[in-house]
Parts: structure tokens; C-alpha cells; sequence
């Protein structure tokens, strides 16, 4: 299996257009990152509802973190 094939969900119906994960969920992303980056070591307290948003919209577009 190659590389692309990888990246690729697995529930092709939740992902019709094959979008990597890279390229989805760019505002959840982008929320969590900052987040990340403001908060340093207490991020993971402090961010808990950005990562789950993110992983929630990943999830909806049939990728497993």
C-alpha cells in the first residue's frame, strides 16, 4: 500500500472528494495549534475543547487520530 493510499480515510462516503488529512479541518487546526502555543506546558488542560473539536471534525470526514 502506498503512501497516498495510506493518508486516506477508511469511509470513502464521508470523504467523496479524497482529501488528505492535511487538508481538512483548517480552522479547528489552526484554533488547536495557537492554542498549543499560548499555553505551552498547561496546553493540554487548557485546550481540551479545541483538540476535541478537531478530532471530532476529523472524525467526520472519516479519519482516526
Amino acid at each position: 500500500m502506498d503512501r497516498k493510499t495510506q493518508d486516506l480515510p477508511k469511509d470513502a462516503d464521508k470523504n467523496p472528494q479524497k482529501l488528505k488529512p492535511c487538508c481538512v479541518c483548517l480552522e479547528t487546526k489552526k484554533a488547536r495549534d495557537t492554542c498549543f502555543l499560548d499555553h505551552g506546558d498547561n496546553a493540554e488542560a487548557k485546550c481540551h475543547y479545541l483538540i476535541a473539536a478537531h478530532k471530532k471534525c476529523m472524525a467526520d470526514f472519516g479519519f482516526t487520530i
